[in-house]
């Protein structure tokens, strides 16, 4: 008897279905992030949060994974294309805007206002409208902005490192830095100015955003997440990073 129409169309798509699962998941890390969020060492992550995390997730979706270490502004537009790039983690939806798919909420962070001790300390982040600001390229400060309108005077630099450089030489006047990163180093004794104790910006859980073309569906990328913070599973990543 001879194949159905419907049989040769499922004996077609059975190759391609099984190389798309065995292709691995490519996951993007912005080139300007350090440790905690992660190592790169000749162009490769070999640490930190974000490769545990995609690691994790790989492992538990019994995928093979890539990571692709890309500048923070091609980001958005990779995952929307879906152009070599399937999954960044410890995102927000406001930094990435576009139609991005988005997992559940899963790790803790925030972003602080630091001073040198040289100037005052900022009460509230109104006190600084008008002062120059350290900020790191193409990263979106929306509860800055939102606050300081046209009084928000940034001063890029490349990494959170630069920014702390800035602060120390005078070049400006406060910094704008990620709790998890900042505390990092803090603790390892490489802030290399003395400051006064940071004014909470805000406070947040990030995600990971997925792209509209990425051979994996939403719901899994969450059961995976879900199964990482019931096992404890993320509370052993994180205290790795402490």
């Amino acid at each position: 008897m001879g194949l159905t129409r419907r049989q040769l169309l499922l004996a077609a798509c059975a190759p391609a279905t099984a190389a798309a699962a065995d292709a691995p998941l490519v996951v993007l890390v912005d080139s300007s992030v350090q440790m905690p969020q992660a190592l790169i060492h000749d162009g490769q992550v070999v640490d930190g949060l974000q490769h545990d995390i995609a690691v994790e997730i790989g492992q538990r979706l019994g995928r093979p994974l890539r990571f692709r270490v890309v500048p923070r502004r091609r980001v958005g537009p990779l995952l929307l294309a879906g152009e070599e790039a399937d999954l960044i983690c410890t995102y927000l939806p406001a930094w990435l805007p576009g139609p991005l798919q988005w997992s559940r909420p899963f790790l803790e962070d925030g972003e602080l206002l630091v001073t040198a001790r040289r100037g005052p300390a900022p009460l509230r982040l109104r006190d600084v409208a008008g002062q120059r600001i350290g900020t790191i390229a193409g990263f979106e400060y929306t509860e800055v902005a939102a606050a300081l309108g046209k009084g928000f005077l940034r001063d890029d630099g490349p990494n959170l490192q630069s920014l702390l450089r800035k602060l120390a030489l005078g070049r400006v006047d406060h910094a704008l830095v990620g709790r998890a990163s900042f505390e990092y180093l803090l603790r390892r004794g490489e802030v290399p100015v003395a400051l006064h104790p940071p004014l909470v910006v805000a406070q947040w859980r990030t995600a990971c955003a997925l792209s509209p073309h990425a051979p994996l569906a939403l719901a899994d990328l969450d059961a995976a997440l879900a199964a990482l913070q019931a096992d404890g599973g993320l509370a052993r990543i994180v205290d790795r990073y402490r």
